[in-house]
């Protein structure tokens, strides 16, 4: 069975906009979104309203926001990366990061609970990096997949002189 799920921050005026709201058809993100609501993460399901009309999972970072000191513990102790007190940009994607690493633990947890399956992870752009290097670091059982473009990090790397693609293992 193949589930294709795309994650993001809620955003209100998206969701009325591109998203019809609505249980997800799938029993294993049905029982994660509930469990991380029964923590008080506001999570939205429902669906893209784009061509083949994708799953989608969004989550409030706001309401994650009273985690945000022990998760920067977290990331900290076992990435060694800190974070400024004050960086609203850099809270705002640790929190979702570890939103999304939430998600896939649970996530797979469910899965292979239900059916042998394999559980692929791809995250896009910077915004991503948080829940990425905790799955990896965690070393949940999926598979993880980076794709960065022309962003700051991709054109910093680059015009650095590195030997971006036979080190990507290493960023």
């Amino acid at each position: 069975m193949e589930i294709i799920i795309f994650v993001w921050v809620h955003n209100d005026a998206f969701v009325k906009t591109e998203v019809e709201v609505g249980e997800s058809k799938s029993e294993a993100i049905r029982n994660t979104v509930n469990e991380m609501r029964q923590f008080g993460i506001h999570v939205v399901t429902g669906n893209w309203l784009i061509d083949g009309f994708p799953q989608v999972v969004l989550f409030d970072i706001g309401s994650a926001a009273n985690r945000l000191d022990g998760w920067k513990g977290d990331f900290f102790e076992h990435a060694r990366i800190g974070i400024p007190y004050y960086d609203r940009e850099s809270n705002d994607a640790l929190i979702f990061g570890f939103c999304v690493f939430w998600f896939i633990g649970t996530f797979i947890t469910q899965v292979k609970r239900q059916q042998k399956s394999y559980v692929i992870a791809h995250f896009h752009e910077w915004l991503t990096g948080v829940g990425l290097i905790m799955t990896r670091l965690r070393g949940y059982d999926c598979a993880l997949i980076f794709t960065t473009h022309a962003t700051l990090l991709g054109r910093y790397l680059c015009a650095g002189s590195v030997d971006f693609y036979n080190h990507l293992p290493f960023f």
